[in-house]
């Protein structure tokens, strides 16, 4: 151990590089992860949140919400399905409103209007504070991480209809996009003004609850099945139905696998090269008494220091960096995230030293007692 520590003191510049370069890769997988988390989330909270087992869609919307148009007669069917204790209608819809109290240059923002039964399942099932909406008028916010929160109290004004935030959820944004959940006959409300005269306003999707014990997937294959122009999703299905979420995630998933790989040979080529330059020191050890596992013991110790203390700043380094450029990224470090990339960069690095383990297994003490194959 001791033999260890006086080595990386005594190659401290190149054992700082290594350090560095550790510390930059895992700088860049964990800014990856927080905004591709973040992007991700303000594509998916909208669904991934739902107070709803089930999702009803029109056929032909292809799983898509935004294309998504049901006719009112679909809810009476969807209700009167087995294993359905309640549902509700979800309109969707995006809307360009003003903030009471913004700056005349941020007063108009646009907002994702999610009409629907405050009370079934069309809401959050967290509310992070205050309330759902129990009247006309009201309105429960959820911000994206890109856009500035609409605070309780707040007015919300959309084509003429006000909205009061009441209460607050987290990570139940849809489109990335500052997210109102209101009563539904607000929705239609807001939609007639827009439109400019009085229209039939069509549920984009149904939100069902089913029974206690009963299957969501089982449900919505059912429905699926009993039900003429309509395709429901349980909802880990629809969330990863929503259009562009799986190549995001497949992108970001590819860049983090090349960038674990590169920690690895770097780390694994570093340590080999240095095994390799010290073979020498190491047959001097073992001719004096020294075991493989000592030996071994000391790599593997320098791989620790080096990768942990590499990992260590990087994470504090990302922590800083996405803090100062939240405004930007709108993205924060989740400890949880942090704990596993560090981990399985240590893993790595461990796994990565095996050629340099390998080569202090191979040493042999009698070659201290030669010199270029020449027995002294």
């Amino acid at each position: 151990m001791f033999v260890a520590f006086k080595e990386i003191r005594r190659s401290l510049g190149r054992f700082s590089l290594l350090t560095m370069a550790v510390a930059l890769l895992v700088l860049l997988l964990l800014f990856f992860q927080a905004v591709a988390g973040t992007l991700t989330s303000g594509l998916t909270g909208g669904l991934e949140s739902s107070s709803a087992d089930v999702l009803v869609y029109d056929q032909q919307a292809r799983r898509n919400p935004a294309t998504s148009i049901l006719s009112p007669e679909v809810e009476a069917e969807v209700a009167a399905a087995p294993d359905v204790v309640a549902t509700s209608p979800i309109g969707l819809s995006v809307f360009t409103g003003t903030v009471d109290g913004s700056s005349s240059a941020d007063a108009e923002v646009d907002v994702q209007l999610v009409g629907g039964d405050p009370s079934g399942p069309s809401v959050p099932a967290d509310i992070a504070s205050g309330r759902l909406p129990s009247a006309q008028g009201e309105a429960l916010f959820s911000g994206s991480s890109f856009d500035s929160p609409i605070e309780i109290g707040q007015q919300v004004k959309v084509e003429g209809v006000s909205f009061k935030v009441v209460g607050t959820a987290d990570d139940a944004a849809f489109n990335v996009l500052p997210t109102l959940y209101v009563p539904y006959e607000d929705y239609v409300l807001a939609s007639q003004a827009r439109a400019g005269k009085s229209i039939d306003v069509a549920p984009s999707l149904i939100g069902v609850s089913v029974a206690k014990g009963a299957d969501p997937a089982e449900v919505a294959r059912s429905l699926t099945k009993s039900i003429d122009g309509v395709e429901a999703l349980d909802r880990s299905e629809a969330v990863a139905a929503l259009p562009g979420v799986g190549q995001i995630t497949q992108s970001f998933s590819i860049l983090y696998l090349l960038l674990y790989i590169v920690v690895a040979l770097v780390t694994g080529v570093f340590f080999l090269i240095l095994t390799v330059q010290k073979e020498d020191a190491l047959v001097l050890l073992r001719a004096v008494g020294a075991s493989s596992r000592d030996v071994i013991a000391s790599v593997l110790i320098q791989v620790l220091v080096v990768v942990g203390l590499g990992a260590l700043i990087g994470s504090a380094v990302t922590a800083g960096l996405l803090a100062l450029t939240r405004d930007v990224f709108g993205a924060g470090l989740q400890l949880s995230t942090a704990a596993l990339t560090v981990g399985v960069i240590l893993v790595l690095g461990l796994v990565a030293s095996v050629g340099a383990v390998r080569r202090v297994l191979a040493i042999d003490p009698i070659n201290a007692t030669t010199n270029r194959g020449i027995r002294t």
